[in-house]
């Protein structure tokens, strides 16, 4: 298709790709309306050893690694419900809302907790940095002291709890982008059907490989003269009783 084909098309079928971008918007902003604000808290603990040499790199990025296993654990989250008093609270629940990822270029670890109470979300997340911290600190002094490691909550703590869910901007932009772009395949389908139908007795020959033999015009009602409808309405106004 040329150019100005496509334009033909939008100015054509611009209405169906509206309505299409307008009911996928709605759609978008309704799912954000339905869902259940949830927010994160996130803190970082640096991990430092007492000497830096290269051999002692991969021990330090394998405990790492340990760590975090154990601050995912649901033996964590049994200790954080103790130490927050958080009386009927499941430990399977709370250690699925904890999620911890090891820098292993600058030996830091990211804890992040997410909850739909953005004060229990920071509180939490405080905790679990506090023991771990302690954990670590009680390893460290079984150790030699040139083998110890020094794990530091950075940036004061754990952070105020930002919403992470929904991501309104990035929904509404799929909604709005998705629909404009179903809409155009719409538009373009609609306009491959209308050429698709056979309009004209040449079509039909290419269509069939057969002479075309005889049509059969459109019926069309037959208008009446204006002078015709003048009298009728004359005649009407004349006919209806007057108002007394």
């Amino acid at each position: 298709m040329e150019l100005w084909e496509y334009v033909e098309v939008l100015l054509r079928w611009g209405w169906v790709i509206l309505l299409v971008t307008a009911l996928c918007a709605a759609v978008a902003f309704g799912f954000i309306k339905l869902q259940t604000p949830r927010y994160t808290s996130l803190v970082e603990v640096s991990i430092t050893p007492s000497r830096l040499q290269l051999e002692l790199s991969q021990p330090v990025v394998n405990l790492l690694r340990n760590y975090v296993s154990s601050i995912q654990s649901e033996g964590m989250a049994r200790r954080v419900i103790e130490r927050l008093g958080l009386s009927g609270a499941d430990a399977a629940v709370l250690r699925r809302q904890i999620e911890a990822e090891a820098n292993e270029a600058e030996f830091r670890i990211r804890i992040e907790v997410t909850d739909r109470d953005p004060i229990f979300a920071q509180r939490v997340a405080q905790a679990v940095a506090q023991i771990f911290i302690e954990d670590a600190q009680a390893f460290a002094l079984r150790q030699d002291p040139l083998d110890r490691l020094t794990a530091t909550m950075l940036n004061g703590g754990a952070q105020a709890a930002g919403q992470t869910w929904p991501r309104k901007k990035l929904l509404a932009f799929a909604g709005v982008g998705g629909g404009l772009v179903l809409g155009l395949l719409i538009a373009l389908a609609l306009e491959w059907a209308r050429v698709e139908l056979v309009q004209t007795p040449q079509e039909v020959e290419q269509w069939l490989g057969l002479p075309v033999l005889g049509s059969i015009p459109a019926l069309k009602q037959p208008r009446r003269p204006k002078w015709k409808r003048t009298i009728e309405l004359r005649l009407t106004k004349v006919g209806k009783p007057r108002k007394s």
